[in-house]
């Protein structure tokens, strides 16, 4: 039946892959020796586990239910070597994708935190705005801003993220600063992406403000840029803007009308998935620091 824990290892990362040569690199092994392996655990099954094709690979109904097993059996194979590790130091790597800004306005420094307790671990971050197939590419965590688009994903919200006005103190005082979201249509306004409209809410009054941005930027550490050198006002998420705030480079203004609606963060993970221990621990020491932070 099945020959080892390494075999199955193996036969999961190519079910994840979904590709005998990904499979292949991700064990540091030859494409021959990984489909050699694979032939001859479905010899030993006495059943097929992928179809297969030139350009496609997908699993059979057996192979579905082989990577539901395995995934128990190596969770629980990782959970006896780590109680059995006489140093009992967690081990592993971790793979994770999140928005540019959100990783050097945040994230670093929690990582930083994570492999100092941890430094048996390694991390891989894929710095990115944009969306990443994280079956394709091995990933086992995606920080998100706003809803998932991806039905084929699990997670938990973090938290919620309010956006905030602020400005340069030199621009506030060469242009005056708004009293009202009103105001805001004689300033200088800098957007993030293609923002055509912002959206006040005080109480029950509501106010939709119409832009002519002078700047845009899909990249909302270059809004941040701009709004710090003066010139003008911008929307940013309050994680991104809290270093710049403390330094004295922005000022926040109209505190007392809230940006409408809020942006959650959440936390995503492919749905087949289960968690090591390596990505739980994460997940708790994210969430730790998260409650201690002023976000």
């Amino acid at each position: 039946m099945i020959d080892s824990i390494e075999e199955l290892k193996i036969f999961s990362t190519i079910f994840e892959l979904k590709s005998i040569r990904k499979a292949a690199d991700a064990h540091s092994l030859t494409s021959a020796a990984v489909s050699k392996r694979l032939i001859a655990l479905e010899n030993r099954l006495s059943s097929k586990l992928f179809y297969r094709t030139t350009r496609t690979l997908s699993p059979t109904h057996t192979g579905e239910k082989l990577y539901n097993h395995t995934q128990k059996l190596l969770s629980i194979t990782e959970e006896i070597e780590h109680d059995l590790d006489p140093t009992n130091t967690l081990k592993g790597k971790i793979k994770i994708t999140a928005s540019a800004s959100f990783t050097q306005s945040f994230l670093l420094s929690v990582i930083s935190g994570f492999l100092e307790k941890y430094p048996q671990i390694n991390i891989e971050i894929i710095s990115s705005d944009s969306l990443v197939d994280l079956t394709e590419q091995g990933i086992d965590l995606a920080i998100r801003h706003g809803p998932s688009r991806d039905s084929s994903l699990v997670g938990q919200k973090l938290l919620d993220s309010k956006r905030l006005l602020c400005a340069s103190p030199d621009y506030l005082i060469r242009h005056g600063t708004p009293k009202s979201p009103v105001d805001l249509r004689r300033h200088k306004i800098l957007t993030v992406g293609q923002e055509s409209n912002w959206h006040f809410i005080k109480g029950g009054e509501r106010t939709t403000i119409k832009l002519t941005p002078i700047f845009s930027s899909t990249l909302g550490d270059s809004v941040l840029g701009m709004a710090e050198s003066g010139h003008g006002i911008a929307l940013l998420s309050d994680w991104h803007i809290r270093n710049s705030v403390l330094n004295g480079q922005l000022k926040i203004v109209l505190d007392d009308w809230e940006s409408d609606p809020s942006i959650s963060i959440n936390l995503l993970y492919p749905s087949r998935k289960n968690q090591s221990m390596v990505v739980k621990s994460f997940i708790n020491y994210l969430k730790m620091r998260l409650a201690d932070s002023s976000l």
